[in-house]
């Protein structure tokens, strides 16, 4: 394959970015009272900073609002994400902890392409779906991640960045009803910008089904999916990356979630979770559940 950096323009001036990052965020911030006058009784309980969130993705009321409304439709069909029991959260779902562990996903703190997205690694060698996980589970670890990297601005604003490292893909790794869980139902409900995909390394035995997989997908994100023979063609500094990648960043899997669970104790998360408030009862989500 081709380097992508021959195909690709020169990375925006920094200075330009921090311009319009504090652009993005002033105009937030005024159209904040009205977002919530928008959503009347669906913004009850719903922090600033979760509010927030959809108008850095997109400083407009009109689309802030219809992504709001996506989202807890969302959320009202499939409950096993946020809204069960156990709840999203590594301290009270083992088996969330252990597959966050397996480090199938993995998003390194502050790990960003050339463009300033925040990169997300997937692995799916990783994912041994013989080992007890089920595709809800792999979803739910796919949101906590998701989630995380969404409490940061810089996020909220610029977007990720997926990276899948496919070497070592084994149908063990693969379930029918992952794809159609993710990307037939997670794009398009979340405030977030997804600004590339690159498949790295793909086996015939993924080729084999990407066509399938493709249908799922918008055609505004399967125009930013690229197949690539290695991860020197994604647009990441090489010193970024992590060290079995060539790089000198370090991760553990293991600290990470740690973190995570010290951060849910201690309170200072800002998970989307607070987004589906007391407006929407249980017996308004079974009923639509029902329907």
């Amino acid at each position: 394959s081709t380097p992508l950096f021959s195909r690709m323009a020169a990375p925006p001036n920094p200075d330009s970015i921090s311009n319009a990052t504090e652009e993005v965020k002033q105009k937030a911030r005024e159209l904040l009272p009205q977002l919530r006058e928008r959503l009347g009784p669906k913004a009850k309980g719903v922090s600033d900073a979760n509010l927030l969130k959809f108008l850095h993705w997109k400083p407009c009321i009109e689309r802030a609002t219809e992504r709001f409304h996506a989202h807890i439709q969302w959320r009202m069909h499939n409950s096993f994400v946020f809204d069960s029991d156990p709840s999203l959260e590594a301290t009270k779902d083992d088996q969330l902890k252990r597959v966050l562990e397996s480090e199938f996903l993995v998003a390194p703190n502050g790990l960003v392409d050339k463009t300033g997205n925040t990169v997300i690694i997937g692995r799916f060698r990783n994912n041994d779906m013989s080992d007890g996980r089920t595709p809800q589970d792999v979803v739910r670890t796919t949101v906590f991640t998701i989630d995380r990297v969404l409490e940061e601005e810089r996020t909220q604003m610029n977007g990720i960045t997926i990276v899948h490292d496919l070497e070592g893909l084994g149908r063990n790794n693969l379930h029918p009803a992952i794809p159609q869980l993710l990307f037939g139902d997670i794009f398009g409900k979340f405030p977030l910008r997804v600004q590339a995909v690159y498949l790295c390394k793909a086996p015939f035995i993924f080729h084999a089904v990407w066509n399938v997989i493709s249908l799922l997908m918008s055609s505004k994100i399967r125009e930013r999916v690229h197949f690539v023979d290695d991860i020197s063609e994604v647009p990441i500094k090489q010193e970024d990356l992590l060290v079995e990648y060539g790089g000198k960043r370090e991760y553990d899997a293991k600290k990470w979630v740690q973190a995570q669970m010290r951060r849910e104790q201690d309170g200072s998360t800002s998970s989307l979770a607070g987004c589906f408030c007391a407006a929407e009862t249980s017996d308004q989500v079974g009923q639509a559940l029902k329907s």
